[in-house]
């Protein structure tokens, strides 16, 4: 799980979380996901092997607001040779109130952007 503050610049005018910025909250989530399990995606890069997202979903359920804590949970849902999901959770701290769900779908390229098959050494440290 990750949880950080809701900080003024993640607000919009009406002084509750602006909705894009959900998906950087996902994004944090999922990279401290995988250096918690010892895959670090500069290593895979250094090897020719790229992870980028491909299908990204988000349905809105309630708001924070300036201050208040977040938590993100974030686990595998699916993945194949091909492809792998990220479900996330997004609850407020203090009362569990769930604000967001949603998932991003990972799938894997060469350097040159070409598909490929994801490394089975990742696929079993997810």
């Amino acid at each position: 799980m990750w949880e950080t503050r809701v900080y003024y610049g993640d607000t919009d005018a009406g002084g509750v979380i602006y909705y894009a910025n959900y998906l950087k909250y996902f994004e944090k989530s999922w990279f401290e996901y995988l250096a918690a399990r010892g895959l670090s995606l500069a290593q895979w890069q250094e090897k020719g092997i790229y992870f980028i997202i491909k299908r990204v979903e988000v349905d809105y359920h309630s708001v924070a607001r300036y201050g208040e804590i977040i938590q993100v949970e974030t686990e595998v849902s699916e993945k194949t040779r091909a492809a792998f999901t990220f479900q996330h959770r997004v609850t407020l701290k203090d009362t569990g109130r769930l604000l967001a769900e949603g998932k991003n779908q990972m799938v894997c390229i060469t350097k040159e952007g070409k598909p490929r098959r994801m490394p089975e050494e990742f696929l079993r440290g997810l």
